[in-house]
Order: C-alpha cells, then structure tokens, then sequence
C-alpha cells in the first residue's frame, strides 16, 4: 500500500534552517532560469465569504517534483497546504501544511533578490510591517546583508517596539521609526511587508542605490508603492512575470510605460539580466509568491523528514496503475 508523508506545521522550522531554504529557492530560480521548471500562476475561484487559491508547477534538476500549493481564505482564517508528487514514480509523496513554508519560502525570494539586486555594500535594513512575513523577511535579510542597523516602522507602535526589541535580541542595533519617510531615511534595502491597501511609498522617500522588496500584495487593487515610486525603479524583478501582470498591483497601478523595466527574477538570477547597472541605480523585486519556490522548499522538507523519521505516514490508495 503506498504511503504518503504527512508533515505537520510545528516540524517546519525544525526540519529546516533559513540558510537552506535560501539555498533551495536559490536553486528553483536557477532551474526556473535555465529551463528546467515549469510555473503557472496562480489561479483563483471565488465565491461570497471564500477564496480558493492554486499554485502549481513542476521542477527538475535535484528536485525532479511536480506538485502545487492551495490555500483557502475566509473569514475564520487561512490553511495552506503542498502537495507533493515524484516525477519518477508518480506517487503522491507528501502534504506538507504551509504556513510557516510560505513565510520562509518568501522571506527566502527576497533574501535571494537582494543578494543579486542590492549593492554590495548594502548594510542598512529598513522595514516596514511588524508581523510575521515582516520577522521572515529580517531573519532572512540578516543571512545576506552585512547588517549594522535596522529600521522598523509600523502603524501600531507597540507592535513596532516588540519586533524592534526581537531585531536586538537577536544581536543587531534597530531604531524605531516615527512614520514611512523616517523609515526610508538612510536605508540601503527597504522591505515593505504590510497588509495595506493604499500606496504608501513614495518617490521622495526613495534615495539612489536604493533596493526595495515589495512583498505585501497580490492582488490587482492594492499597492504599498506609489506609480511615482515604481517608477524609479531602472530594474523591476517579479517572480513571475504572467503572474505579475495580473496581480502586482504596485506595477500595474504604475501604468504600461512600467513594463519595459519588468524582468523575471529567475533571468537575473542566471545572468540572462543585469540586477543592478550602478551604485546608483534603484531597484525593485515585486514579490508575489510562485509554486517554485513552495516545491523545492517542500521537497527538501520531505527528504529532511523521511531521513529523520518525521511526520505521519498515511495510507493513499488513490493510485491508478
């Protein structure tokens, strides 16, 4: 009887570090980029009170999975979920539930951004979002920025001081901003990882050499950057550009002229686009979240958890042969 391996949101971070999972999604771009993965972008059915979303893909090299991500929202909360199935065999391997997957996967796509996009000398953190898509951004920016200080701004200050007081728990010096242009100020990556509807960044705010990450929305109708602010962009990477056209609105507020600057991620990762022309040029990674990056996470938790004996294995008996 075949087996799947269910694997279970609490084994997540024990099964692996971020430094993995920024090697991982590493590698999806770099498939992704050369040809070796497929990603479709996410599709979603809609009803009164539920939304159901799919991501899917496939990806070889290493990996050699097809598989996809599904979540749906209402009003009592998300479940997110990988399925995972071998290329080789065609059995269903894992479920894996992915919540904390998507906040590493993620906070892993903007690690891997500013790692290519970001000057090198880049060593001042901006943030701006307390929450936990805000703490995986930290956790991962501070494994490829030489970081000498963080700023963090939030609409609840309280909230801004805790995650300000786990930055210096964790060794680095932080400051606690007043508003979004003092956040700015003097920052060498920005995050802007907020669950806003408006734009609230604007051209002003933004200095030369500047890299953001715009990780808060995927959706059409909301934006945390101003068109004026996208617009300075000289590079623009999305993590899947099909994708990005239909769901970034950051850009697709900034209007067409914006798209001619728009690369996939993947492209720059494998050198097919340049990440950053100058110390003076401002860049931009949109992220919007692919099935990629949750399939090569979810297979390195599945080899981790089969080596380790974790997770429950359940009986499947929806195998055609």
């Amino acid at each position: 009887m075949p087996l799947v391996l269910l694997v279970r949101e609490f084994e997540v971070d024990e099964l692996v570090s971020f430094d993995d999972v920024i090697r991982a999604v590493e590698d999806g771009f770099k498939l992704l980029g050369s040809g070796n993965a497929v990603n479709l972008p996410r599709r979603r059915a809609i009803v009164s009170g539920a939304v159901l979303h799919v991501l899917q893909g496939m990806v070889l090299g290493d990996y050699r999975v097809a598989g996809l991500k599904t979540y749906l929202s209402t009003r009592h909360g998300t479940r997110f979920v990988v399925v995972l199935f071998s290329l080789d065999s065609g059995e269903l391997l894992a479920v894996v539930e992915a919540d904390r997957l998507g906040q590493l996967r993620t906070g892993a796509a903007s690690a891997v951004a500013t790692k290519y996009m970001a000057r090198r000398d880049s060593s001042v953190l901006g943030i701006v979002g307390s929450g936990v898509q805000a703490r995986a951004q930290f956790e991962a920016l501070s494994r490829v920025l030489n970081l000498k200080l963080v700023k963090v701004f939030s609409r609840s200050r309280e909230h801004a001081e805790r995650f300000a007081r786990y930055i210096g728990s964790r060794g680095f010096d932080t400051v606690v901003a007043s508003d979004y242009e003092e956040v700015c100020r003097g920052v060498d990556v920005l995050v802007t990882a907020t669950n806003s509807k408006d734009p609230f960044i604007r051209s002003s705010y933004i200095a030369p050499g500047m890299h953001i990450n715009a990780i808060g929305s995927n959706w059409a109708n909301r934006a945390e950057l101003a068109p004026d602010a996208v617009l300075m962009a000289d590079v623009i990477a999305v993590d899947d550009v099909v994708q990005a056209r239909e769901e970034a609105g950051d850009l697709i507020m900034a209007g067409d002229v914006v798209w001619s600057r728009v690369a996939p991620l993947a492209d720059v990762v494998v050198g097919r686009v340049r990440g950053r022309s100058s110390d003076g040029s401002i860049t931009v990674f949109k992220s919007l979240g692919i099935a990629v990056e949750d399939l090569v996470l979810a297979k390195l938790i599945y080899d981790r958890a089969v080596r380790e004996g974790r997770g429950v294995e359940v009986e499947f008996r929806g195998v055609f042969r």
